[in-house]
């Protein structure tokens, strides 16, 4: 009898532990799990990721060493792998292809059949990241602040070039950049601080060049309101302010001839409150260039068609507004389609596809476990948000 009841125990055991292995196996294949260097080497990584998001504390926090980032990869399945890093304010994730780049204050990783880690000079604030097709290798670009005499400004860029990163430095403040095929556009106030330059930086040679294209002056009180878009024949921004505080136009510039132009894309009530609410959620991503048209997007979540030729504009199609009132909204485009990230505390995520040619509602899909890792006390912010495979 004794013996019967050693066995019965001994099998309750082993069902037991089958069943927190079962249970282990279910939560890390359609829940939340934090992964580390070891898990980004494995060859398969992103072979079932969907998206990421790049969250991190600004500079202030780490006064004390505080600072922290997150990428966190949504999986086709609903999961969510969390990579813990140190902060960086503005930073950014790259996406090409099956490769990834993500970076924190002192460490910039790629992802591609494994994971590779490049040490470089410690940075506290990011403006921007891309893809250069000609070298086949990401860059990233930062404002670095003043040197140490504290006279010069310097904003640094790092670029894979034949394979390895390379560190360049540009002597100047950038308002804004952007890039299109070769070269990184750049926005950077003129000696006078009255206007701005356009600066044209080839990444495509080993020693770092840049030109200026054009020169634009602005009246007092004229803000910049997103990040540059260029397209073959011109480079492109968003102003508030120029021709009147309720308006927002977009900046032309002719590649070529440095001609400047000014188009409306939209007018807003003269009220306080709504010019505050019109202002863009993503000073990023808010403004991009397809197929021989700009977007914008506003604070309402308005999506603006303009024609690249004419400057003229017209709203195409609106986002959704019960997911434009979450705390967290970052948006990117993939293809023809438009990905719309939305996150509010304590509840799920969600990502919504929206066609850029018809503005209807394609698909959507929802994050649980966001709110794992962005809680009111972590003090996060979201910087990124990219799409790696079209869903």
């Amino acid at each position: 009898m004794k013996k019967k009841s050693w066995w019965i125990i001994l099998l309750s055991i082993v069902i037991a532990a089958s069943a927190a292995v079962a249970i282990y196996a279910s939560s890390a294949e359609k829940g939340y799990i934090a992964v580390d260097k070891k898990d980004l080497k494995q060859k398969d990584f992103l072979d079932d990721k969907d998206a990421l998001l790049y969250f991190s504390t600004a500079a202030d926090q780490d006064t004390f060493g505080g600072g922290k980032s997150y990428a966190l990869f949504a999986g086709q399945n609903g999961s969510l792998s969390s990579f813990k890093m140190r902060g960086l304010e503005q930073g950014s994730a790259g996406v090409n292809g099956e490769s990834v780049m993500l970076e924190d204050k002192k460490t910039i990783f790629t992802i591609k059949n494994g994971l590779t880690a490049y040490d470089r000079t410690y940075q506290h604030t990011g403006d921007s990241a891309g893809y250069v097709g000609d070298q086949n290798g990401f860059y990233t670009l930062y404002n670095s602040g003043f040197d140490k005499d504290g006279n010069h400004y310097r904003s640094e860029l790092y670029r894979q070039f034949n394979g390895k990163w390379k560190k360049d430095v540009i002597p100047y403040y950038i308002r804004a950049s952007g890039f299109d095929g070769d070269s990184i556009y750049a926005l950077i106030p003129t000696d006078d601080e009255k206007g701005y330059k356009i600066l044209k930086i080839r990444t495509d040679q080993k020693d770092l060049t840049y030109e200026t294209i054009a020169e634009w002056s602005y009246k007092e009180g004229t803000s910049v309101e997103s990040q540059l878009a260029a397209d073959q024949e011109s480079v492109h921004f968003v102003v508030r302010g120029e021709k009147a505080d309720n308006i927002y136009q977009m900046v032309k510039v002719d590649k070529k001839s440095g001609k400047v132009e000014l188009h409306d894309i939209a007018t807003y009530k003269k009220d306080e409150q709504v010019l505050y609410d019109s202002m863009p959620f993503s000073f990023k991503k808010s403004f991009f260039s397809y197929q021989k048209h700009l977007y914008f997007i506003d604070g309402f979540g308005k999506v603006y068609q303009i024609n690249s030729q004419t400057g003229k504009s017209k709203a195409a199609f609106t986002l959704s507004q019960e997911k434009m009132k979450s705390d967290f909204k970052e948006i990117h485009r993939k293809g023809d389609k438009l990905y719309f990230f939305t996150y509010s505390y304590n509840k799920p995520a969600s990502i919504e596809q929206y066609s850029l040619k018809t503005g209807k509602k394609l698909n959507d899909k929802e994050i649980e476990d966001v709110k794992k890792v962005v809680t009111p006390k972590s003090h996060l912010k979201l910087y990124d948000f990219q799409v790696l495979k079209g869903f």
